[in-house]
């Protein structure tokens, strides 16, 4: 028999992460920067493991995967600081 796996979208499982980042913050008083950073080495961690799942050669691949990282990364940046924008926009009072 067959199991039917439901596939969590990408934002759906980014928002449990946030979840456990904000645990941190609230209930164990950790400092954002320090959350940050955490989740940022977290993340360096899990790609390096990615890459080296995929590649046959990871010393040939390693440039290749630091520039698709990188570039997959500040555009994903971008657009969620962008939103952050919108946000204060539409939150802030208006400049006379």
């Amino acid at each position: 028999m067959s199991e039917n796996i439901r596939q969590l979208e990408i934002p759906e499982m980014a928002d449990q992460f946030i979840e456990v980042a904000n645990r941190f913050i609230l209930e164990n008083k950790q400092e954002i920067g320090r959350v940050g950073a955490a989740i940022r080495y977290a993340a360096a961690r899990f790609n390096a493991h990615e890459v080296s799942f995929k590649s046959a050669n990871l010393e040939r691949d390693k440039e290749d995967a630091l520039s698709w990282f990188t570039e997959e990364f500040r555009h994903m940046l971008i657009a969620n600081i962008d939103e952050h924008i919108e946000i204060r926009k539409h939150n802030s009072p208006s400049e006379a």
